[in-house]
Parts: structure tokens; sequence; C-alpha cells
């Protein structure tokens, strides 16, 4: 039986890309976002992550505030001036296609850091509302870009409803219908972080992968659908710097290439999936250090 994680299973590796309004640059320094976007060097990038033998890639749009890389005007009608001109996603998805590389997107309707978000949506005062202004604003998205979106990583659905008491913000099915409104067949994680939701009908039977988020490489499959909720297993795991670069000095592989190489064979023999995270820099360059860990990794035949 036809499965929409097939493709994903047989890819087995690819990267994952945090890229937010708090990424600096090389030299530690911080444009503002949207000149960010605008200053974006797309060759570079593209070429990096051609270079890695990452079969799929996964960046942020939204993060710690809700600010796009993208027009959209369904987001500047709830909150002003929180989108770029540049239509960066468009751009890297066109490119990515060419070299036949699937492209996916995080979304995080949180907007932990911009208050003026938080304030538009009701997100602390009427979880319904801000809830359905995720599903609004995913839903113009995925119409936006169609099938050139392959996949969500939705966080932070962890936090419990303590307005309604239901014990969870978000109505899975709702969501799930507007992130594959563009495109059904796209391939959805919820990231519950294990604390909850799969033990009843929040999530499962909606989602097609786990969030997997991990600190470590200590964890493995027993099966391809043992993941939580029964899904696609996957594993996401930050592997030169805490997620996002944030701090001064330069993104470092945490693991030696070997153990690196070893886990990513084991989780793909037992048909998991495995998302080496790399802390981009502002410019949307992968520091030397981390290029050099992945060209290794590729030399020795991670992809195949």
């Amino acid at each position: 039986m036809k499965n929409r994680t097939d493709w994903f299973k047989e890819a087995g590796y690819g990267i994952f890309v945090h890229w937010t309004t708090n990424s600096l640059d090389k030299d530690g320094n911080k444009k503002e976002y949207f000149k960010a976007v605008e200053d974006f060097d797309i060759d570079t990038f593209v070429t990096q992550i051609k270079s890695s033998g990452a079969k799929f890639l996964f960046i942020t749009t939204s993060h710690s505030q809700m600010r796009l890389p993208f027009p959209l005007k369904e987001l500047d009608e709830i909150v002003p001036n929180h989108t770029a001109k540049r239509d960066l996603i468009m751009e890297i998805a066109n490119r990515l296609e060419k070299e036949n590389i699937r492209l996916m997107l995080y979304f995080n309707g949180d907007g932990s850091e911009d208050i003026e978000w938080q304030s538009a949506t009701g997100f602390k005062t009427d979880h319904q509302r801000h809830a359905q202004y995720c599903y609004d604003v995913t839903r113009a998205i995925s119409l936006k870009y169609g099938t050139k979106i392959h996949g969500w990583w939705i966080d932070c659905c962890y936090e419990p409803d303590v307005c309604k008491g239901t014990g969870v913000r978000y109505d899975y099915e709702k969501y799930a219908s507007a992130l594959r409104a563009g495109n059904p067949d796209s391939i959805i994680a919820f990231n519950f972080r294990g604390t909850c939701g799969w033990g009843s009908t929040w999530g499962r039977g909606i989602a097609d992968f786990q969030a997997g988020e991990e600190n470590s490489l200590d964890f493995l499959p027993k099966g391809r659908f043992s993941g939580e909720g029964d899904t696609q297993w996957f594993a996401l795991c930050w592997m030169d710097e805490f997620w996002v670069h944030e701090k001064h000095g330069v993104p470092s592989p945490v693991h030696e290439n070997e153990r690196v190489l070893e886990y990513v064979r084991k989780v793909k023999e037992n048909d998991g999936v495995f998302a080496y995270n790399v802390a981009l820099y502002q410019e949307g360059h992968i520091s030397d250090k981390t290029c050099e860990q992945l060209l290794w990794l590729k030399q020795h035949g991670i992809e195949d």
C-alpha cells in the first residue's frame, strides 16, 4: 500500500536548516531580518546543500518571531510589515527542484519573541482564535507554493490549552488540512516533544512522521513506523551549534565523522530517516568546518 512517506524513507538522509531572525553572520553581527533576506546568498547555499548529498532540505520560515522570508498578504493583513519583498522560498524551491532535492518547511505559530503577533492573534488569551490564524497563514503558504513544498515540520504543539481545558491548543485535523491545501501529498510532523498527544486522538493517524527532535545520536528506530503515533520514524539532531547560529564563533561539528556515518547507516538499515541540523550563518552559508564534515560523509557513502 502506498504511503505518503515512501519517498522520504527512500531518501533516508537530508539537511535541516535553522535560519531565523536571531541568526548571526560570520563576523558575529546581525542585520535587520528583511535586509538579510534580500542579501541571502542562494548560489552558495544551494551549492553547499547539493555537495552534502542531502536528498531533502527543511528550512525555517517563522521561528521566534512571526517574520516570513517571502511576501504573504494573509499575514500582513494580521500584522503589517511581517513579510519580505524577496520570495526566498520560491527561489530556493526552484533551484533545489533542478537538483532533485525536495524542500520542506518549518513553521512555528507561537512567535515567542513577537509581541505584536501574539497580541493580534490572542496567543495568550484565546487559544482557538490563535490556532485559526495559524491554519489561515499556513493554508495561504501551502496554496502559494503548491507541489514545490513536499512537507512540513510544525513546532510547539506541546503547550496545553489552558483557556478551554481541552489539553491541546490545535485541532490537528484542521491543521493538517490547511498544510495540505496546496499539495495533498505533503508529509507532516507535529512536534509534541514526546510530552502529549499521541496517546489520544490529538495527532494519531493525522501526522505522517514523528518530529524526532533529539540532542544526541543515541536513538534508533525499531522499524519504519515506530515513530510517535505509529508514524514514519525520523530523527532531527543539532550537529554543529544548538539549532540556531546566535553565538559568536564558528559552528563546528559536535560528533566525529565516523560516529555520524555509523549512526545514519543504522537508522537507514532500520527504515528510519535522519536530518542533520545546520546552524546557518545569516549570509546563507554553512560554516567551513561543518561543510568539511558534510563532504566527508558524502564521500564515504552516507547518501547511498
